[in-house]
């Protein structure tokens, strides 16, 4: 195992003609009080707060801080106290040059005794990640949904009894670190001061990405240790973080699956959609459903991850749909899911006549420079399910095009593109025309698509 990173006191007597003593005593501090974690995933950052309880004697004392093999960033690391802290004061930090991967804090204390402390520091190789279960009803009406993260600790560190933290969108963290670089070297401070203000800068970035002090136990929310991981949500702005419930035990080269929500009983709408040059020639069947309270998916976004679809069948066993990526998605974002096409329904379509017809000719030498062609195609759909499907039509065509159809009415998805959705009834075949007349050569007046009506 790695080692623990070890915080340790060293009290210096200051002689009477101002020379430090010996050091007299080296105390090892007791082990963490606690230890809170905020895993910023798009960064390789992670937040570590720690709390320990320190004892202080009057005067000057020295606090030592080692992260020999860890990934911590020491530049980010931050001392300060939890109470006493009008007559307890962090004078200085130096890095020892004889002493690699360690930093000392010098503090000056009006207060002699035992003093809680908060400690923090970011630290790379601890990400996490999400995935989702979601298994519809055998009638594909409403669906129950399982959504999991898992936290990976490859930084050097384990973490035992942590407080969980996960956070969800953009936080400007880096982009604010990174304005330290603008400082040209005629203004560059002393060696130590760029230390110094790449912390401050981390801890006003930080300022705003976590919660008030306050309101930290509340985000926790913690739960018994016999209690299965619960997630709660606290809004910020562009991001949320989502606090996993009770105490975890994040161990060095482990990985450990925690629930982050169930929905049961979520609504979703089943659309196919017919794109050819999309999809191929065969329609495509979508689960549809949305982020937010009307299909009881909750009052957070959802972070970016995996999502297995299956459908529960009637001998309580599961058909496998489909396994997707999903981006991050916010609150009342659309949620589509591709399950694939759908043996119980066959689309065909096909020209069925084309007609070459009002010529217009150039008379020296008499020759065709410009032409209409009308096409008809003949459309049909034979639906062989119990219930009737709901297809969405996009077709692509190019050039000047004037379109009509039977059915619809049509509409333009865009300049080139018809789009049209059609209800077809169960067991039932169902069979329409549609024509485009194309004007091509010198009859082409723009590259659009204009409705018949």
């Amino acid at each position: 195992m790695k080692r623990i990173l070890l915080l340790t006191l060293l009290a210096l007597l200051v002689s009477a003609t101002g020379t430090f003593a010996r050091n007299v005593d080296l105390v090892t501090l007791p082990p963490r009080e606690g230890v809170q974690l905020t895993i910023y995933n798009n960064e390789d950052l992670t937040l570590v707060r720690e709390t320990r309880n320190v004892t202080f004697k009057k005067g000057i004392n020295r606090l030592q801080f080692s992260w020999a093999n860890t990934l911590i960033d020491p530049t980010s690391v931050f001392l300060r106290p939890l109470a006493q802290d009008t007559q307890i004061e962090v004078m200085d930090t130096t890095f020892p040059s004889d002493r690699p991967q360690v930093l000392i804090w010098n503090v000056q204390s009006a207060f002699e005794g035992q003093v809680p402390v908060e400690v923090t520091y970011f630290t790379s190789g601890i990400s996490w990640k999400a995935d989702y279960v979601m298994i519809t009803d055998p009638g594909e009406t409403t669906m129950n949904i399982d959504g999991f993260v898992s936290v990976q600790n490859h930084s050097g560190e384990e973490y035992e009894g942590a407080e969980v933290r996960l956070v969800v969108g953009v936080v400007n963290l880096v982009e604010k670190i990174a304005q330290l670089a603008q400082v040209t070297k005629e203004t560059s401070p002393s060696v130590a001061e760029p230390v110094k203000m790449r912390a401050q800068a981390m801890r006003a970035a930080l300022d705003e990405a976590e919660c008030k002090d306050q309101m930290a136990a509340p985000c926790g929310a913690m739960a018994g240790e016999t209690e299965a991981p619960k997630i709660v949500k606290e809004g910020l702005s562009e991001y949320f973080i989502f606090t996993v419930g009770g105490r975890q035990n994040v161990k060095e080269g482990w990985s450990q699956r925690m629930i982050s929500f169930r929905a049961e009983d979520v609504p979703f709408e089943v659309l196919y959609r017919y794109r050819a040059h999309q999809y191929g020639d065969r329609p495509v069947r979508f689960f549809l459903l949305a982020n937010d309270t009307e299909h009881k998916m909750g009052e957070s976004p959802l972070p970016n991850g995996l999502i297995q679809v299956f459908r529960r069948n009637q001998l309580d066993g599961l058909a496998y749909y489909t396994t997707q990526e999903t981006k991050y998605i916010p609150i009342r974002e659309k949620i589509e899911l591709n399950v694939g096409t759908d043996d119980q329904l066959v689309y065909k379509r096909m020209i069925h006549d084309a007609e070459r017809r009002d010529f217009l000719f150039d008379d020296n030498p008499p020759v065709v420079v410009g032409w209409d062609e009308l096409q008809t195609w003949k459309e049909e759909v034979r639906n062989y399910r119990d219930k009737p499907v709901t297809i969405e039509f996009r077709h692509l065509l190019s050039g000047d095009v004037e379109f009509e159809m039977e059915e619809g009415p049509p509409s333009l998805y865009d300049f080139q593109t018809v789009e049209y959705k059609l209800v077809f009834p169960a067991h039932k075949t169902l069979s329409w025309n549609s024509t485009g007349l194309f004007h091509l050569g010198r009859k082409q007046k723009q590259n659009s698509i204009r409705l018949v009506k």
